[in-house]
């Protein structure tokens, strides 16, 4: 009960029954009751959020094992040439090795320029069709333009454009003189298969050798292709002839991206088991504990992650030392960047086996993705269930609180109302006394 709601508490009883008194047996029930509850929930609170660190620094493990599942990060390629006559694309299937493509003659488009020159906006003034073919084969294609009397030649560009199903590209071109516009007819492919044959009321002359298949020899063997973009020479490769001349490739495996990778995830993982460690020990010496001190979600969690990647061993039988990752005392790892990289120029597919798999599955990597599923994600997990029982504390205990405060502040308000009722009976009997007092005194003096 707030002071003043009764103002006159204390006066009657001279200050024996006041609010100072309420206060401070409420104080000390406070202290005695409300206290402890508050120190829980302060505590759960502090749980919560370590329970919330812990568990991003598993959601950062994770991201780097699903990065270092990929199978492309084991399996990257470096190229590099000796030479300009082409240019190399490679992805992950391409093999190791060194190859030489020298290009013959590059593949070439056919281009028509028509034999007459016309006025750019006037009218042809004559009637008449324009049949093109281009094409050999199931492939062959037919068009036939029918040209007004009223197009220019800019119409008959506009029509050819329009009804050659985007073979056959249409231009404008200006040669100077007296009506100096010709229209230029160009295969929209290039390869021996895309020359264009003109027919009708239209001659056009032949610029060029006309449209011809690149010629090149790859490691010896002579090759053609309609187009200078070859991606169906050699699996995961993809090269682009530019010009006439020989160049040297070599292909090999790129290990920045592995190595960079698995410095990454040690990082992050010691990162993690040392915070693990911090939350459950007991220090003797400092008499000091960490906040999950004895939590065997914790540990189990801790212990789960550790043996995913422990207990894993390659095909031959090998355990993570052997790739360069060496378990230390306090539970982490120590990464040996030469080693590593040793094993990876000696035996690639062996880091790729220990690590993803031999099938994609039951890699050191595949095991502990798993595992973090199955504690932090999975309905089961160790450390979801551990987030819903501190949830649960939470609700448990500020429900409880209130229930002891309310308790409390009835208790203190039925006292002050008591407390009020003796200080008026105070009151009125040490005002009887005075009078009776006052009375005595005024009898002995008139007897004296």
């Amino acid at each position: 009960m707030p002071a003043g709601t009764l103002s006159t508490l204390g006066i009657g009883s001279k200050g024996a029954l006041s609010y100072d008194i309420i206060d401070q047996l409420k104080e000390a029930d406070t202290k005695s009751i409300i206290k402890p509850i508050e120190n829980k929930i302060e505590l759960n609170t502090r749980k919560q959020e370590k329970l919330d660190e812990l568990t991003k620094l598993v959601s950062s493990l994770n991201t780097e094992v699903v990065a270092m599942s990929d199978p492309n990060i084991y399996r990257a390629k470096e190229t590099s040439t000796a030479g300009d006559s082409v240019s190399v694309e490679t992805t992950a299937k391409a093999k190791s090795g060194t190859y030489t493509l020298e290009v013959t003659s590059l593949a070439t488009h056919d281009i028509k320029q028509s034999a007459s020159g016309y006025a750019y906006d006037e009218a042809l003034l004559g009637a008449g069709t324009m049949t093109l073919d281009i094409g050999s084969g199931d492939d062959a294609k037919s068009f036939t333009i029918d040209i007004s009397s009223t197009d220019s030649i800019k119409d008959v560009v506009k029509k050819i454009n329009e009804n050659t199903d985007g073979k056959i590209e249409a231009s404008l071109i200006n040669v100077g003189g007296t009506d100096p516009w010709h229209i230029v007819l160009k295969s929209a492919e290039t390869g021996a298969s895309n020359n264009i044959t003109v027919s009708g009321d239209f001659n056009f002359d032949q610029v060029g050798a006309g449209a011809k298949d690149a010629v090149f020899n790859f490691d010896g063997i002579d090759i053609t292709r309609p187009g200078n973009k070859v991606d169906d020479l050699v699996d995961g490769m993809t090269f682009t002839l530019e010009k006439e001349g020989k160049t040297s490739i070599t292909v090999k495996q790129d290990t920045t991206q592995l190595v960079d990778g698995m410095e990454k995830f040690v990082e992050s993982y010691n990162k993690l088991v040392q915070d693990f460690s911090e939350s459950t020990k007991f220090n003797k010496d400092e008499n000091t504990a960490g906040l999950f001190q004895g939590n065997s979600a914790i540990r189990s969690a801790a212990t789960m992650i550790k043996d995913a990647l422990i207990l894993t061993h390659s095909p031959s039988g090998k355990t993570m030392g052997a790739f360069g990752l060496e378990l230390q005392r306090d539970g982490t790892i120590n990464f040996n960047k030469s080693d590593f990289e040793a094993k990876l120029k000696e035996d690639p597919q062996s880091v790729e086996d220990f690590f993803r798999g031999t099938d994609g599955r039951n890699g050191a990597f595949n095991r502990l993705e798993s595992t973090i599923f199955d504690i932090k994600t999975s309905s089961s997990g160790v450390l979801k269930s551990l987030a819903k029982n501190l949830d649960d504390d939470a609700t448990r205990l500020q429900d409880q609180q209130k229930a002891a405060q309310k308790r409390l502040d009835d208790r203190y308000s039925i006292m002050a109302r008591k407390f009020a009722s003796y200080d008026s009976v105070i009151a009125k009997l040490n005002s009887q006394g005075d009078t009776l007092t006052a009375m005595i005194d005024a009898e002995l003096a008139a007897k004296n």
